[in-house]
């Protein structure tokens, strides 16, 4: 079984105000190659919708040694490395037209029913399982985030531009309101060497969430969670240099 390959272009509605690929589009684009992936070896969303299943992201890290400029290409390659019962790893190298790897990412995923809401055994489905390339992921497993105590607080409602098919809040959305948390003068003087994000429970459309920020010397920590409620739906680490 080979890796997977799929080639980018950064355009420029793709890029911040450093005129460099966002993290919002790296995220982005690596979730794409996984599902193209998935296409390929035949457990896709066309596979799943036609067996009532769906893929759930549970966690997810990004490391980036460098951003992609824009109107540069790059390439994404993917595999699956392991499966256990209940999870399954999924693993990325960004290389830039020259071969070198900018950038390394680590995903975790659960496959849940789509009626019922529970997960599936992974290991029953053996064309799955043939997927399997035995390799240690390139950067250190999404880490478990602790408990978010921020002071700092802001309100979203959840909208028609932060859904996705299933009518839940797009992934890469939970980090751009992150983000925009920031200030403009930490995101244009420092880079994101590391993004760790937990995805705990689905938020939906029309829903009010609180977004929690706790700033340290290691990381800024976050907690998204629905308004009035203790239970968190997405948590994240943003580690910088």
């Amino acid at each position: 079984m080979e890796c997977g390959k799929y080639d980018y272009r950064v355009q420029p509605g793709d890029v911040d105000l450093t005129q460099k690929a966002s993290i919002i589009t790296l995220g982005n684009h690596i979730l794409h190659a996984a599902g193209e992936d998935a296409d390929r070896l035949g457990f896709g969303l066309r596979w799943m919708q036609s067996n009532n299943t769906t893929w759930v992201l549970s966690r997810m890290a990004i490391e980036m040694d460098r951003y992609p400029d824009e109107y540069e290409h790059y390439q994404i390659e993917t595999w699956v490395s392991d499966i256990n019962r209940l999870m399954t790893t999924r693993n990325f190298i960004l290389h830039d037209r020259a071969g070198n790897a900018i950038g390394k990412g680590c995903t975790h995923w659960s496959m849940i029913d789509f009626k019922t809401r529970l997960p599936l055994d992974l290991r029953t489905l053996e064309h799955y399982m043939a997927a399997v390339i035995a390799t240690d992921p390139p950067i250190d497993r999404p880490a478990k985030i602790a408990k978010v105590n921020g002071t700092a607080t802001e309100t979203h409602r959840i909208r028609y531009s932060d859904i996705d098919f299933n009518q839940h809040t797009n992934s890469m959305k939970y980090v751009q309101w992150m983000v925009d948390m920031l200030p403009l003068e930490k995101l244009t003087s420092q880079r994101l060497r590391r993004l760790d994000i937990n995805f705990l429970h689905e938020t939906r459309y029309g829903q009010q969430v609180v977004i929690a920020m706790e700033n340290s010397e290691e990381a800024d920590k976050f907690e998204i969670r629905p308004e009035g409620s203790d239970q968190a739906a997405c948590k994240a680490a943003l580690f910088w240099i």
